[in-house]
């Protein structure tokens, strides 16, 4: 009894802490501290922010990761939208819309019906994906030279969370306290032991990026029939969102561990397959590929085939061209993209050498085209902050303007 009095006084305390500094942090910063001060204190620090990840690469963990997402937010279509909208909305509420409110939601309406038409996100992606198109070529003829083909897959999110089978014993079964109240929400009914099993047994779920694993598994059988040796690397990081358990490494819960599995469940052996397990954006990708080549001492013949989404491919290929090229080697890497993942047919014009009649694939126009969409929006999305972050890779000197692949 005296121990849980104590608990008791120490939350207590903890509790009146807590709501004494919010209260003198509430009185400085909007009391006692001018606006147009707080005004730039803010900036400095959005502008701290932006220029550390300048220097170390966007933060993904911790406050600084979480204020680099708010600061994200407005270069997303989805985000600039919304915060035209709160500023017309914050107006409103104040009585009226200004000249400033009217030309945002002037911008605002436009910009999100514009993007939700998928004949605008289809014309957005194929233009993205025709980069990709223009980049592949055949392997080069000449050997490896005594090494062995090398695969990378960058796999970063193309699974899904998804259960494991047990490793631990199960719980032990739990009396729900009982009530005579009416719950405002009704609770959620426990998982029973058929269902948890159905859950932990199912195969490796894909999203929509996932056909780049199914694509790399091909690729790796096609070199075992030329016999070229070939060793698959899977690059994927940590699981956003995934909350960790006592016991676990970053090796467990990187996204890589389930990209394996699913190769190997395909018929990659194990010992063919290299995760790098540290890489959630496609420029470490490239860092972390490199090191473990030269760590292990793996002799890949100058050539490496790169497998990624089409839409994301060109900025990928040219980030591991500057990569491995930029080390000073003697002999040129020469990076061998495999796009897949994609959304859209070449262009009409495009095909007229290489097919024709029924062999001549090619996507009609509906009246469905011009109707908004959720997922025209999501696709539009998708591009626009592709080239967003091709921009953000070239300030940071990740890859160059101009193709040299």
């Amino acid at each position: 009894m005296v121990l849980l009095v104590t608990d008791v006084f120490v939350l207590l305390t903890q509790v009146l802490l807590w709501v004494v500094v919010g209260l003198f942090t509430w009185y400085v910063l909007l009391r006692a501290l001018p606006k147009a001060f707080l005004g730039g204190l803010v900036i400095l620090l959005l502008l701290g922010v932006s220029a550390l990840t300048f220097y170390r690469g966007a933060p993904a963990d911790g406050l600084f990761g979480d204020i680099w997402q708010l600061i994200a937010i407005p270069f997303s279509p989805l985000g600039l939208i919304l915060i035209f909208f709160l500023i017309v909305l914050t107006e409103l509420l104040r009585g009226g819309i200004s000249k400033t409110g009217l030309t945002l939601l002037r911008v605002a309406i436009p910009l999100l019906l514009i993007l939700s038409i998928p004949a605008v996100s289809y014309f957005l992606a194929q233009r993205a994906e025709a980069q990709a198109l223009q980049i592949t070529r055949a392997a080069p003829a000449e050997s490896l030279a005594g090494g062995r083909r090398v695969i990378v897959v960058l796999g970063q999110g193309t699974t899904r969370l998804q259960l494991r089978p047990r490793t631990q014993p199960a719980p032990a079964p739990t009396t729900p306290p009982q009530t005579t109240q009416v719950p405002l929400i009704e609770p959620v009914e426990p998982l029973t032991e058929p269902a948890y099993n159905i859950l932990t047994q199912q195969p490796i779920q894909l999203t929509e990026e996932g056909d780049r694993l199914i694509y790399a598994a091909r690729l790796y059988q096609e070199e075992v029939a030329r016999g070229t040796n070939p060793l698959l690397i899977v690059s994927a990081g940590s699981r956003e969102g995934r909350d960790r358990k006592d016991g676990d490494t970053q090796e467990s819960t990187a996204e890589s561990t389930d990209i394996a599995t699913f190769l190997q469940n395909q018929g990659v052996p194990a010992g063919n397959i290299i995760q790098d397990t540290k890489s959630p954006t496609v420029h470490d990708s490239a860092v972390n590929v490199r090191a473990l080549l030269q760590s292990q001492r793996i002799g890949f013949g100058n050539q490496l085939f790169l497998v990624t989404s089409a839409i994301e491919m060109s900025r990928a290929a040219l980030t591991f061209n500057r990569e491995f090229n930029s080390q000073g080697s003697e002999t040129p890497i020469t990076i061998i993209s495999r796009p897949t993942d994609f959304y859209t047919l070449p262009q009409k014009d495009s095909l007229r050498r290489r097919t024709q009649g029924r062999d001549l694939i090619e996507r009609g126009f509906r009246i469905g085209d011009l109707l908004p969409s959720t997922e025209a929006f999501a696709l539009s999305s998708r591009v626009i902050n592709e080239y967003i972050t091709s921009i953000y890779y070239f300030l940071r000197g990740w890859i160059r303007p101009v193709s040299t692949i």
